[in-house]
């Protein structure tokens, strides 16, 4: 049981910590669109947004994959609560933790598609 708690809380370490990196680059690109949002004009960002159907689909199915781990995490969080066995809380811990990744991973994605809409824009209105 020592050498699988060793493994299971290494996992959990390392996609915590790719966890904090992707959500401190996430800030970034939200940051960086807020800022250049203020300045185009939201007339602007919503005609780019809704003409490009590529765009809008990423989003909504990044959003509704997003709200499904989050349920699928509290899923997993009601049935370690439930549950007495120690080395079963250790993997549902690793789930959770892995879940909680892509769900910032996801939402690094989504930042990321509209920091490139966004400012595909500033590029061109600065030419």
């Amino acid at each position: 049981m020592g050498i699988m708690s060793d493994i299971f809380n290494t996992i959990s370490i390392i996609v915590n910590l790719a966890s904090i990196i992707l959500a401190l680059i996430g800030l970034f690109f939200v940051i960086g669109n807020w800022r250049v949002w203020k300045r185009i004009g939201s007339d602007i960002i919503k005609a780019k947004a809704f003409l490009n159907k590529g765009f809008l689909e990423w989003n909504w199915i990044g959003i509704v994959v997003v709200g499904a781990l989050i349920v699928t995490r509290r899923v997993f969080r009601f049935f370690e609560l439930m549950t007495d066995e120690i080395m079963m809380s250790h993997k549902i811990e690793v789930i959770f933790d892995v879940i909680g990744f892509l769900v910032i991973f996801l939402l690094f994605l989504i930042a990321y598609q509209w920091y490139k809409l966004i400012h595909s824009h500033n590029r061109v209105s600065q030419n």
